[in-house]
């Protein structure tokens, strides 16, 4: 799946994600989704943040089968994750030194996801 749009906001960035990037998502058989995503942001004032993170999506013991069978998870089914960002811009350089968590949803049947991101200090 292709990132295709979407909407940074916080404290300190604010920006869109640009239509460039992936967005894999590999469902073991025990029902437990393993993420793989890859995205460019562009804050408000020009800088380009490239984004990567990992995580996991708990589909349950039986999520393998119903989503091999075409089911979707139910909305707003939990994702945890672990960004990582990194930049040149000298705007954003701090960035770059940050280990953050995400909690986040999927709302598949619209191909959506929201997070919430914060730094680990």
């Amino acid at each position: 799946m292709y990132v295709t749009e979407g909407a940074v906001t916080g404290p300190r960035v604010t920006g869109k994600l640009r239509p460039v990037g992936g967005d894999w998502l590999t469902i073991r058989t025990d029902g437990v989704g393993v993420l793989d995503v890859r995205a460019t942001i562009e804050s408000d004032d020009g800088a380009l943040i490239y984004l990567s993170y990992g995580g996991v999506v708990d589909l349950g013991p039986d999520g393998y089968q119903q989503f091999a069978q075409g089911e979707l998870p139910a909305s707003g089914t939990a994702i945890r994750m672990s960004p990582r960002f990194y930049t040149a811009h000298p705007d954003y350089l701090w960035l770059n030194r940050l280990h953050c968590l995400g909690i986040g949803q999927a709302f598949l049947e619209r191909s959506e996801v929201a997070y919430d991101v914060y730094a680990v200090r």
